[in-house]
């Protein structure tokens, strides 16, 4: 191999590097942006069984029911109180008028929206 091809293929390899870490940088970035960073007034610092949830939560089913359905403008067809990313929500997934299906996320503390965002 000759100088001259010696550095091309350098080059090349430089190029291909930085193109694969570009890339990759890009989409752990876009993926990053797309999250959420969301914080509910009660986050339990162990792991609480499903049963014990409810006993945590400051903000009844219903209630929270009637807010995530306000707040999508539907009607919910599944919901769940869980602790999702260390916080004590409801989850709602409501159907809109037009018929979109939201999960709307509701804190299982003070019952405020925490999120609403396409399921």
């Amino acid at each position: 191999m000759n100088k001259n091809t010696s550095k091309l293929s350098l080059e090349f390899t430089l190029v291909a590097l930085a193109i694969a870490f570009s890339t990759g940088t890009a989409r752990a970035w876009e993926a990053k942006k797309d999250e959420k960073k969301i914080v509910a007034s009660i986050q339990p610092k162990e792991k609480v069984e499903p049963a014990d949830l409810p006993a945590l939560a400051k903000v009844s089913y219903a209630d929270a029911l009637k807010t995530a359905e306000t707040a999508a403008d539907g009607t919910a067809i599944k919901g769940e109180l869980e602790v999702e990313g260390g916080n004590l929500m409801y989850s709602f997934d409501v159907v809109t008028a037009a018929k979109k299906v939201l999960e709307v996320e509701i804190d299982a503390g003070n019952g405020k929206v925490l999120d609403i965002d396409a399921d």
